[in-house]
Protein backbone atom coordinates (compact mmCIF):
# COMPACT_ATOMS: atom_id res chain seq x y z
CA UNK A 1 0.00 0.00 0.00
CA UNK A 2 1.14 3.42 -1.16
CA UNK A 3 1.42 6.90 1.56
CA UNK A 4 1.43 9.45 -0.52
CA UNK A 5 2.00 12.17 2.50
CA UNK A 6 4.31 11.56 4.95
CA UNK A 7 6.72 13.59 6.79
CA UNK A 8 10.31 12.73 8.49
CA UNK A 9 12.79 16.01 10.40
CA UNK A 10 12.42 18.54 12.49
CA UNK A 11 8.40 19.40 13.72
CA UNK A 12 8.61 22.00 16.14
CA UNK A 13 10.28 20.94 18.94
CA UNK A 14 10.19 17.22 18.29
CA UNK A 15 12.38 15.42 15.37
CA UNK A 16 10.75 12.51 13.68
CA UNK A 17 13.49 10.30 12.80
CA UNK A 18 13.31 8.83 9.52
CA UNK A 19 13.99 4.95 10.08
CA UNK A 20 11.23 5.17 13.28
CA UNK A 21 8.36 6.64 10.98
CA UNK A 22 9.48 4.11 8.30
CA UNK A 23 9.49 1.39 10.64
CA UNK A 24 5.89 2.08 11.97
CA UNK A 25 4.50 2.81 9.09
CA UNK A 26 5.45 -0.56 7.62
CA UNK A 27 3.90 -2.23 10.70
CA UNK A 28 0.54 -1.04 9.44
CA UNK A 29 1.13 -2.30 5.92
CA UNK A 30 2.51 0.16 4.14
CA UNK A 31 5.40 -0.45 1.69
CA UNK A 32 5.65 2.86 -0.69
CA UNK A 33 5.97 6.26 0.53
CA UNK A 34 6.25 9.63 -0.80
CA UNK A 35 7.77 11.99 2.02
CA UNK A 36 9.45 15.53 2.62
CA UNK A 37 11.05 17.04 5.34
CA UNK A 38 9.29 19.74 7.77
CA UNK A 39 12.68 20.30 8.38
CA UNK A 40 12.56 22.59 5.42
CA UNK A 41 9.22 24.83 7.20
CA UNK A 42 11.95 25.85 9.48
CA UNK A 43 13.21 29.51 10.26
CA UNK A 44 16.78 30.50 8.63
CA UNK A 45 18.48 33.60 8.21
CA UNK A 46 16.93 35.08 5.63
CA UNK A 47 13.16 34.34 6.41
CA UNK A 48 11.26 37.62 6.31
CA UNK A 49 9.49 36.74 9.68
CA UNK A 50 13.04 37.04 11.57
CA UNK A 51 14.47 40.24 9.74
CA UNK A 52 13.96 42.35 12.80
CA UNK A 53 15.08 39.81 15.30
CA UNK A 54 18.80 40.08 15.44
CA UNK A 55 19.01 38.06 18.63
CA UNK A 56 16.91 35.47 17.24
CA UNK A 57 18.74 35.61 13.83
CA UNK A 58 21.98 35.24 15.49
CA UNK A 59 20.38 31.36 16.24
CA UNK A 60 19.06 30.62 13.00
CA UNK A 61 21.29 28.68 10.17
CA UNK A 62 21.80 30.21 7.15
CA UNK A 63 19.94 29.11 3.89
CA UNK A 64 23.10 27.27 2.45
CA UNK A 65 23.06 25.62 5.98
CA UNK A 66 19.58 24.97 6.40
CA UNK A 67 19.90 23.47 2.08
CA UNK A 68 22.91 21.19 3.30
CA UNK A 69 21.02 19.67 6.07
CA UNK A 70 17.96 18.93 4.40
CA UNK A 71 19.87 17.18 1.54
CA UNK A 72 21.72 15.34 4.48
CA UNK A 73 18.11 13.99 5.85
CA UNK A 74 17.30 13.21 2.58
CA UNK A 75 20.39 10.87 1.64
CA UNK A 76 19.54 9.78 5.35
CA UNK A 77 16.21 8.87 4.90
CA UNK A 78 16.83 6.94 1.64
CA UNK A 79 19.20 5.13 3.33
CA UNK A 80 17.25 4.07 6.31
CA UNK A 81 14.19 3.14 3.79
CA UNK A 82 16.82 0.66 1.74
CA UNK A 83 17.35 -1.25 5.22
CA UNK A 84 13.72 -1.39 6.37
CA UNK A 85 12.75 -2.45 3.16
CA UNK A 86 9.97 0.54 2.09
CA UNK A 87 9.87 2.05 -1.53
CA UNK A 88 10.87 5.86 -0.47
CA UNK A 89 10.27 8.95 -3.23
CA UNK A 90 11.56 12.13 -2.02
CA UNK A 91 10.04 15.35 -2.84
CA UNK A 92 11.82 18.54 -3.00
CA UNK A 93 10.00 20.71 -0.24
CA UNK A 94 11.03 23.69 -2.06
CA UNK A 95 12.06 27.01 0.86
CA UNK A 96 11.64 30.00 -1.38
CA UNK A 97 14.39 32.15 0.86
CA UNK A 98 16.83 29.50 -0.38
CA UNK A 99 16.66 29.84 -3.52
CA UNK A 100 16.15 34.25 -3.04
CA UNK A 101 20.09 33.79 -1.65
CA UNK A 102 21.62 32.04 -4.23
CA UNK A 103 22.50 28.92 -2.71
CA UNK A 104 20.90 27.00 -5.54
CA UNK A 105 18.40 26.98 -8.89
CA UNK A 106 15.45 24.26 -8.79
CA UNK A 107 17.26 22.65 -11.56
CA UNK A 108 20.34 22.70 -8.83
CA UNK A 109 18.58 21.11 -6.24
CA UNK A 110 16.87 18.77 -8.21
CA UNK A 111 19.66 17.15 -9.69
CA UNK A 112 21.71 16.90 -6.60
CA UNK A 113 19.50 13.96 -5.07
CA UNK A 114 17.04 11.49 -6.55
CA UNK A 115 14.14 13.76 -6.05
CA UNK A 116 11.00 12.68 -7.72
CA UNK A 117 8.76 15.83 -6.93
CA UNK A 118 8.15 18.84 -5.29
CA UNK A 119 5.90 20.15 -2.20
CA UNK A 120 5.07 23.70 -1.78
CA UNK A 121 3.69 24.96 1.52
CA UNK A 122 2.13 28.03 1.81
CA UNK A 123 1.49 27.77 5.09
CA UNK A 124 5.03 27.03 6.32
CA UNK A 125 7.09 29.21 3.60
CA UNK A 126 5.63 33.17 2.06
CA UNK A 127 4.29 32.29 -1.02
CA UNK A 128 3.16 36.28 -2.34
CA UNK A 129 2.21 36.05 -5.93
CA UNK A 130 2.16 39.35 -6.03
CA UNK A 131 6.16 39.62 -5.42
CA UNK A 132 8.07 39.14 -8.48
CA UNK A 133 10.90 36.95 -7.47
CA UNK A 134 8.10 34.78 -5.73
CA UNK A 135 6.64 34.77 -9.30
CA UNK A 136 9.90 33.76 -11.10
CA UNK A 137 10.14 30.90 -8.54
CA UNK A 138 6.84 29.06 -9.22
CA UNK A 139 7.77 29.55 -13.20
CA UNK A 140 10.81 28.00 -12.18
CA UNK A 141 9.14 24.71 -9.91
CA UNK A 142 6.26 24.21 -12.32
CA UNK A 143 8.47 24.22 -15.43
CA UNK A 144 10.63 21.77 -14.09
CA UNK A 145 7.67 19.60 -12.99
CA UNK A 146 5.66 19.94 -16.30
CA UNK A 147 9.10 19.10 -18.08
CA UNK A 148 9.94 16.52 -16.53
CA UNK A 149 6.05 15.29 -15.52
CA UNK A 150 6.79 15.13 -11.76
CA UNK A 151 4.43 15.49 -9.02
CA UNK A 152 3.65 18.48 -7.26
CA UNK A 153 2.13 18.03 -3.54
CA UNK A 154 0.39 21.13 -2.27
CA UNK A 155 -0.76 21.94 0.81
CA UNK A 156 -3.88 23.57 0.45
CA UNK A 157 -6.07 24.81 3.54
CA UNK A 158 -8.80 27.42 4.25
CA UNK A 159 -7.13 30.69 4.12
CA UNK A 160 -6.61 32.78 1.10
CA UNK A 161 -2.87 32.21 0.88
CA UNK A 162 -3.57 28.34 1.10
CA UNK A 163 -6.58 27.78 -1.50
CA UNK A 164 -6.17 25.24 -3.96
CA UNK A 165 -6.86 28.06 -6.89
CA UNK A 166 -3.72 29.92 -5.30
CA UNK A 167 -1.32 28.35 -8.39
CA UNK A 168 -3.88 27.47 -10.75
CA UNK A 169 -2.30 29.96 -13.44
CA UNK A 170 0.54 27.27 -13.26
CA UNK A 171 -1.03 24.53 -12.78
CA UNK A 172 -3.17 25.07 -16.02
CA UNK A 173 0.19 25.55 -17.80
CA UNK A 174 1.34 22.25 -16.37
CA UNK A 175 -0.90 19.49 -17.91
CA UNK A 176 1.46 16.74 -17.81
CA UNK A 177 2.95 17.75 -14.28
CA UNK A 178 0.74 15.53 -11.64
CA UNK A 179 -0.94 18.29 -8.80
CA UNK A 180 -1.86 16.60 -5.47
CA UNK A 181 -4.15 18.70 -3.45
CA UNK A 182 -3.24 17.99 -0.23
CA UNK A 183 -5.96 17.81 2.68
CA UNK A 184 -8.62 18.61 -0.10
CA UNK A 185 -9.83 21.37 1.44
CA UNK A 186 -11.54 23.50 1.07
CA UNK A 187 -14.25 20.83 -0.49
CA UNK A 188 -15.55 23.53 -3.13
CA UNK A 189 -12.42 24.85 -4.52
CA UNK A 190 -10.77 20.71 -4.47
CA UNK A 191 -13.85 19.92 -6.59
CA UNK A 192 -13.20 22.74 -8.83
CA UNK A 193 -9.27 21.86 -9.67
CA UNK A 194 -10.30 18.04 -9.91
CA UNK A 195 -13.47 19.13 -12.13
CA UNK A 196 -11.53 21.91 -14.52
CA UNK A 197 -7.56 19.79 -14.69
CA UNK A 198 -7.49 16.40 -15.36
CA UNK A 199 -3.46 16.15 -13.93
CA UNK A 200 -4.91 17.10 -10.33
CA UNK A 201 -5.35 14.64 -7.55
CA UNK A 202 -6.37 15.25 -3.74
CA UNK A 203 -4.75 12.96 -1.03
CA UNK A 204 -7.23 12.36 2.50
CA UNK A 205 -4.90 13.66 4.75
CA UNK A 206 -6.85 14.62 7.92
CA UNK A 207 -9.87 14.61 5.62
CA UNK A 208 -13.10 14.11 7.25
CA UNK A 209 -14.95 11.10 6.15
CA UNK A 210 -18.09 13.29 4.89
CA UNK A 211 -15.74 15.39 2.97
CA UNK A 212 -14.09 12.21 1.28
CA UNK A 213 -17.66 10.66 0.34
CA UNK A 214 -18.34 13.69 -1.16
CA UNK A 215 -15.28 13.66 -3.37
CA UNK A 216 -16.25 9.77 -4.70
CA UNK A 217 -19.93 10.85 -5.00
CA UNK A 218 -18.59 13.57 -7.25
CA UNK A 219 -16.96 11.03 -9.42
CA UNK A 220 -13.35 11.48 -8.46
CA UNK A 221 -12.59 8.39 -5.89
CA UNK A 222 -10.03 7.29 -8.63
CA UNK A 223 -8.16 10.73 -7.88
CA UNK A 224 -7.91 10.51 -4.40
CA UNK A 225 -4.71 9.05 -2.89
CA UNK A 226 -4.03 7.64 0.49
CA UNK A 227 -2.06 10.11 2.56
CA UNK A 228 -1.91 9.96 6.36
CA UNK A 229 0.24 12.93 6.59
CA UNK A 230 2.37 11.25 9.08
CA UNK A 231 3.59 11.62 11.83
CA UNK A 232 2.42 14.68 11.85
CA UNK A 233 -1.48 14.18 14.38
CA UNK A 234 -3.73 16.56 15.17
CA UNK A 235 -2.78 16.14 18.82
CA UNK A 236 1.24 17.14 17.95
Amino acid sequence: MTDWHVHIGQWFNSYNDAGNVFAQLKTEGIDEVWFSSTTSKCYCTESLAVQENEKLRKTLPTPFELYELIRYEIQETLSAADKIGIKAHPLYWVVPEIHFSGVATVADAMESLPYEGFKIHPRGNPWNLNDSKTVALAEEVFFYAETHRLLTLIHCGTDEFELPTKFELYIAASPHATIQIAHSRPLKETLYMLRKYPNTVCDSAFVPPQVQEAIRTAGFANRMRYGSDYPITPTT
